[in-house]
């Protein structure tokens, strides 16, 4: 059988599979999306692409694992992340689209459902930015395994005059496939540090996250936002430029009529709602394949009916998906639910017509 060809265009997963050193080369220069789900459906151009790197040392040096059977010498400027130059005013980078992950109600799975849209969208090819809101109850790093602190450095685009020095700006932590996150819970070493910040420092913190960070031209920002309707949930729809809110709900009376609150929000700031999704919907017995409502009937045709929005999709309980969440493992879930997620949310923002409004709150 002859070997899998090494081009910019071979599949990872299907390189790998036929030169298992492959992932360590891969993993020499950062490509740590080799070992997780993304590889299924990615290309070597489009992983070196995402991850900023350039694709002629990756496809050399993989040659030459092939040839001599070990690791190659990497060259350090060939395992630099390249992240394009800082974009236009208010903002680093430049955002196809920018998405908040809402529901008024804390506890339906807001986090975990940005993960899956962020993890199926980057399946897609796709660059994903993920902004944690939810200053003070962060949940994204824990679900893609991220523990550094971010990174500073100077904004290039400022020329320091005489007296004065260069604002420093984060630098985004960058998961195994390589989505952009980030969360307070990275401007520490620990964890479990509580974020003790009044209301209008959580805001401030939300606007720094956006405007004061280098990141990457994406297709996809994801904002998730915490529970309620105000300081944050206000700070984003009011003064970041947005396309479009998803609304996280799940099937009980008491958490729905919540989230209505949060969609009567999002139409009083004239913002548009691209979908609800419903969260622990319903669960299927492993040894029986019967269907259960653990939490009674769905709501979810409700909610998009108020929200004036279709119901992007119905996600269940799934005890090897939360295995995979806690373990901070999130992008090797293997489940065409992300793609569906994914897809759905590209056909919300296509059927929108493409019109931007930054109000400022300050």
């Amino acid at each position: 059988m002859p070997s899998v060809s090494i081009t910019p265009g071979t599949n990872i997963r299907e390189l790998v599979a036929d030169l298992p050193i492959a992932q360590d080369v891969l993993s020499a220069f950062g490509l740590q999306c080799s070992g997780c789900g993304v590889s299924k459906y990615e290309t070597l151009e489009a992983g070196a692409k995402a991850h900023g790197l350039r694709i002629e040392p990756i496809v050399a040096a993989l040659t030459q694992a092939r040839l001599s059977g070990r690791v190659p010498t990497i060259m350090n400027e060939d395992k630099v992340r390249h992240v394009g130059p800082p974009g236009a005013f208010k903002r680093r980078g430049a955002f196809k689209a920018v998405v908040p992950v809402m529901s008024g109600k804390g506890g339906v799975g807001k986090s975990l459902t940005t993960a899956l849209l962020a993890v199926g969208l980057r399946r897609a090819n796709k660059r994903v930015g993920i902004l944690d809101a939810d200053i003070t109850g962060p949940s994204i790093p824990r679900l893609f395994g991220l523990r550094t602190p971010l990174g500073i450095e100077r904004d290039p685009n400022e020329q320091p005059g005489a007296q004065a020095q260069t604002r420093p700006l984060f630098v985004p932590a960058t998961s195994r496939s390589a989505i952009e996150v980030v969360s307070s819970n990275l401007l520490t070493p620990e964890e479990d540090t509580a974020m003790i910040w009044r209301g209008p420092i959580l805001s401030g913190v939300i606007r720094q996250f956006y405007e004061q960070t280098l990141w990457s031209d994406l297709d996809v920002l994801l904002i998730d936002l915490p529970p309620g309707t105000s300081d944050a949930p206000l700070t984003v729809l009011q003064s970041l430029s947005i396309d479009g809110v998803v609304l996280v709900t799940m099937p009980q009376a008491l958490a729905t009529m919540i989230v209505r609150k949060a969609a009567n929000l999002v139409h009083q700031l004239k913002k548009p709602i691209l979908g609800v999704i419903e969260n622990m919907s319903y669960f299927v017995a492993p040894d029986t394949g019967k269907r259960y409502d653990i939490f009674g009937p769905s709501y979810a045709d409700q909610v998009a009916e108020l929200a004036r929005a279709p119901v992007l999709a119905r996600l269940p309980i799934s005890p090897a998906l939360m295995a995979l969440a806690d373990s901070g493992r999130i992008e090797e879930v293997d489940d065409p639910i992300c793609d569906e997620l994914a897809a759905a949310l590209d056909r919300a923002l296509a059927a929108l017509p493409k019109v931007k409004e930054t109000i400022s709150i300050i």
